[in-house]
């Protein structure tokens, strides 16, 4: 059967796209200049894309209308191509890169291509892997499924090699990203143990070094860098690039290279090659021994090793698979196309499986979660990394979690901070996101119980949904406005409005108003020294003396006119508080009263405390003088530790208030 769903490998340096032909068997679709592989390269020439060869060819010439290497920058918010005033992300020059490979293939097969199968690297991330679905459908394909690479590598040869039982290691070194994945391939089924690999290692590197080294050599004879001029660089590059491959069948070849009027012959050898860059190699070879201690798995039990791309060529690295493994890898497929020919069969597949149709291929592939999926937590005064879906999870995956609860009184959101990654700091984890769950009744602090679902899905991307234990209510989320991050949470940086609310009663009179003052100029001074504060001053009564300010001055002027007259009426003075910190997404906003604890009116002091803390404001009291009432201030503050005396230092931590308390350890 011919299907009309295509299987792309959308590389770093060049990209293959495949189809599964009349017989069954996946084929190489080569482009329209005869190639079986096309340069991820891209020319702008006449405010249009081009795609391959040519461009690659272009880049000494029109150095700044040339872009490439675009799937390193994948995630990068801070990436952009500029050119003749447009700015493009990599996600659309992935997509120009797509759409190149779809044009040909319509041409070569004779009708339209609509769905794909396009592969990522295994270490890729969530966002990665949501923005190379984003860059097939600006491509106009109907993205039928991710795959990652060496999963699709182990796919075409497990179908090369039906019937056989054996433990595969694919060893995916391409231009750019790096891969090792064990698989399990038994009765007509290919099982994925374990993955790792780092997203930001490949042949480039390789290229890169050799660059530096001539540079160096050029600039040791001629005092000129090379590098300088970037249509010099991009031919430098062209012709490390060439020596590279040359040394794969060569132990020496010559580097000829010119730039202002000044030339360089360099002689390199393999050895030389190999020493500039067995740390790279060192960093593939403990990814490999990592993934075989993950798998519980010893290198002789491995009884193929699967080469994926072109970067597997260098003698250096077959020769350390062979030392690892002791027998040579396999080339039982050309590595350029093994991703490619995978994905085919996996499009084939997913296509009949949509249209209602028998499968093509009678072999079912299983692939595991790349890292792990965490949910950031307050625990024991800090952050930490609660995870959830084991690193190596089969695919699609979900799990369920019912130990957290809310942090405080009348907490109506829970802000989730979604990361991936192995560590217990969410710091070194990569951050997925900032999403806000509301519509959590208002309740007590610790009896709003939540369950939290996370979920892998079959491309590997997450997904993630939390409900309200009592209602069983699925709470509505929505990404959290603001531009707070975590590391901003973690080194109390996060944007903070405190309101000082000061008891100016006539109780207060004499030392009780001296040591109040004290305090007060105090705080504010080690509050202000952070970054991100504002103070107001309110008194009760005496209503606003300062609105938020970061101005000491103004600060100090107001504590300085605080006077002792009159009543208590603190309700008063909570509510015009309230209504200067108003609640603002991302600004955490603190309530400190400093008074004696005896209000004319408790009632309505204890309701507007209720409204603070409903609105997820921190509520703490500090008790002044000798005639303190304990029990009422400690009932106000949002909890134990936030009830203090006028002569004990207080210092305003960061409170994280709306994430979640984990109720149990990982």
């Amino acid at each position: 059967m011919t299907t009309g769903a295509v299987g792309i490998d959308l590389g770093t340096t060049f990209s293959a796209i495949a189809h599964v032909n009349q017989h069954g068997v996946p084929e190489i679709l080569p482009n329209l200049e005869g190639d079986r592989i096309t340069p991820s390269v891209i020319l702008f020439e006449d405010g249009e894309p081009i795609v391959g060869t040519y461009a690659k060819q272009a880049a000494v010439v029109y150095p700044e209308q040339v872009v490439e290497f675009v799937k390193r920058y994948m995630g990068d918010d801070k990436f952009r191509f500029e050119y003749d005033g447009k700015s493009y992300t990599p996600e659309q020059l992935s997509s120009f890169i797509l759409a190149k490979l779809k044009h040909d293939a319509e041409l070569r097969l004779g009708h339209r291509v609509e769905q794909a199968v396009i592969t990522v690297p295994a270490y890729f991330t969530d966002v990665q892997r949501r923005l190379t679905l984003a860059a097939g459908e600006m491509a106009g394909l109907q993205v039928l499924k991710l795959i990652n690479e060496p999963t699709a590598a182990a796919f075409a040869y497990g179908l090369n090699n039906m019937g056989q039982n054996a433990k595969v290691l694919v060893y995916d070194l391409g231009g750019g990203t790096f891969d090792v994945t064990l698989v399990d391939i038994a009765d007509r089924e290919i099982n994925v143990i374990a993955t790792n690999g780092d997203h930001i290692l490949g042949g480039k590197d390789w290229d890169d070094r050799l660059i530096e080294h001539v540079a160096q050599a050029f600039i040791e004879k001629h005092g000129l860098d090379p590098r300088d001029d970037l249509a010099s660089y991009h031919d430098l590059r062209a012709k490390c690039v060439s020596a590279k491959i040359s040394l794969t069948r060569r132990p020496k070849v010559n580097v000829f290279h010119d730039y202002g009027s000044k030339v360089l012959r360099l002689a390199v050898t393999r050895e030389t090659f190999e020493e500039l860059t067995k740390d790279l190699l060192d960093r593939a070879d403990a990814l490999t021994v990592e993934v075989l201690r993950d798998a519980g798995v010893e290198a002789s039990a491995v009884d193929t090793v699967l080469l994926a791309g072109g970067s597997t060529r260098m003698p250096m690295v077959r020769d350390s698979l062979t030392r690892i493994f002791g027998k040579a890898p396999a080339t039982d497929i050309n590595p350029d196309e093994a991703v490619a020919l995978g994905a085919a069969l996996t499009a084939a597949i997913e296509s009949a499986a949509l249209a209602g149709e028998e499968s093509p291929v009678d072999i079912r592939t299983h692939d595991v979660t790349s890292h792990s999926l965490g949910m950031v937590v307050y625990r024991e005064g800090a952050l930490f990394n609660s995870r959830i879906i084991q690193k190596n999870t089969r695919i699609p995956a979900e799990k369920t979690r019912e130990d957290y609860s809310t942090t405080h009184d009348g907490q109506t959101t829970v802000d989730l901070w979604l990361v991936q990654g192995e560590d217990t700091d969410p710091l070194k984890c990569t951050v997925l996101g900032h999403f806000e769950f509301y519509g959590i009744p208002p309740r007590p602090a610790g009896e709003a119980r939540l369950a939290v679902t996370y979920r892998y899905n079959a491309n590997g991307i997450v997904e993630v949904e939390a409900m309200d234990l009592e209602t069983g209510q699925i709470l509505p989320h929505r990404l959290a406005a603001g531009q707070v991050t975590l590391e901003d949470l973690a080194h109390n940086r996060a944007p903070m409005q405190v309101a000082l609310v000061m008891d100016c009663s006539g109780s207060m009179y004499g030392k009780n108003i001296s040591e109040a003052k004290a305090a007060a100029l105090g705080f504010a001074e080690r509050t202000l020294s952070s970054p991100n504060r504002q103070i107001a001053m309110v008194a009760f009564p005496g209503g606003v003396k300062s609105t938020p300010t970061n101005d000491m001055a103004r600060i100090k002027w107001a504590i300085d006119s605080l006077t002792p007259i009159g009543s208590t009426p603190m309700s008063e003075g909570l509510y015009d508080a309230r209504n200067l910190l108003r609640p603002r997404a991302g600004v955490q906003r603190v309530f400190v009263v400093m008074t004696d604890g005896h209000p004319d009116d408790p009632d309505g002091t204890v309701a507007e405390i209720h409204r603070l803390r409903s609105t997820g404001a921190r509520v703490i009291t500090i008790g002044v003088g000798s005639e303190v009432d304990k029990d009422f201030l400690a009932s106000l503050a949002s909890g134990p530790s936030d009830f203090h005396f006028c002569n004990e230092a207080l210092e305003l931590e960061g409170t994280f208030i709306n994430l979640a308390t984990q109720l149990a350890g990982d």
